[in-house]
């Protein structure tokens, strides 16, 4: 049966989790956009502070949203990072979705819905 609602805290782990999943990206695939980030990436490898500290925030509200387990929240942070570099790769590198990403995709938000459900 489908819990009676989810847990804000699932919520707020989600959205983090989709942050620093989009500061990822930007932070290791920027330097294909913007040429001046290749040049400067012991610069931009700190932007990887702020990305753990979501990472950790998002796990914890996962783990106390799933009731102390470790789990879904890492299947979570998975499934949301597939989509996000998806969409990212197509919107900034007009990297096509073609039959396989396609099929990982699904499999990806079929993950996200078994472990909020």
């Amino acid at each position: 049966m489908i819990k009676n609602k989810i847990n804000m805290l699932i919520i707020w782990s989600l959205l983090l989790f989709f942050l620093a999943q989009a500061l990822a990206w930007l932070q290791i695939n920027g330097q294909f956009v913007w040429p001046w980030m290749k040049d400067h990436k012991i610069i931009i490898s700190f932007i990887g502070v702020p990305i753990s500290y979501l990472l950790m925030i998002a796990t914890d509200f996962a783990y106390t949203g799933m009731d102390n387990k470790i789990w879904p929240g890492r299947f979570m942070a998975f499934a949301v990072g597939i989509l996000v570099f998806t969409v990212f790769t197509n919107v900034f590198l007009g990297e096509g979705i073609n039959s396989k990403v396609c099929i990982s995709l699904a499999l990806s938000a079929a993950l996200l819905i078994i472990q909020i459900l």
